[in-house]
């Protein structure tokens, strides 16, 4: 809500949504369909519809970037193996040799 209206109006608004229909801002996550229904009844559906959206951008964009972020570390561990191997490979070329 703060990227649509800025601090002094979320604040307000979220002051606002606890007295009326009782839902924290924790837990508006939890009972979207609550905070959506209040957003409706209060602003109108179609700038609710604009605050939800901007808050599955957001959201979109911050799984966009975890997903990224354990894509490189398996990327790296993967990297790592491969190093490990690669040393490994002679000692166990040997071993192999002893075997036989």
């Amino acid at each position: 809500m703060r990227e649509v209206f800025g601090d002094s109006a979320s604040e307000l608004i979220y002051r606002l949504m606890e007295r009326r229909v009782s839902l924290t801002r924790d837990e508006v996550g939890e009972r979207i369909e609550v905070f959506h229904a209040f957003l409706r009844r209060l602003l109108g559906s179609e700038v609710a519809y604009v605050v939800l959206a901007n808050g599955l951008k957001l959201l979109l964009a911050r799984l966009r970037r975890e997903y990224e972020e354990v894509e490189r570390y398996f990327s790296f561990l993967d990297e790592l193996y491969e190093i490990k191997l690669n040393l490994l490979a002679p000692s166990l070329k040997e071993e192999r040799s002893e075997c036989n």
